[in-house]
Order: structure tokens, then C-alpha cells, then sequence
């Protein structure tokens, strides 16, 4: 890794803690995001297999 790579990595990282959604998952999503469809995607799977198991107690 050279010099100029770890300049670039520094300047990455730097870029992204200036956004408040890439560093604190718990900052509210713009509506429309890929952050919200995945949370959506992910809690109607999660619902979905909850209400196919059937009872059996």
C-alpha cells in the first residue's frame, strides 16, 4: 500500500463521517432511500414467515 493510497483511504473516510447516515444507522433514512426499501424488504420477509408458521401448541 503506498502513500497515495492511504491519503485516498483518509480522504474516503473523512467524506463519509461529513454524512450523518453513513456513520449512525440509527439517523432517520430520506423516504425512498435503499436503506428504507431494504428495511422493508427485510420486515415484510420477517412478518410474512411469522404469520406462515402455523400454531401447533
Amino acid at each position: 500500500m503506498s502513500a497515495r493510497d492511504i491519503v485516498r483511504a483518509y480522504q474516503e473516510g473523512l467524506a463519509a463521517a461529513a454524512d450523518p447516515a453513513a456513520v449512525n444507522p440509527y439517523v432517520p433514512a430520506a423516504p425512498g432511500s435503499l436503506r428504507v426499501l431494504l428495511a422493508r424488504m427485510w420486515l415484510r420477509g420477517r412478518l410474512k414467515h411469522a404469520l406462515d408458521v402455523p400454531d401447533t401448541e
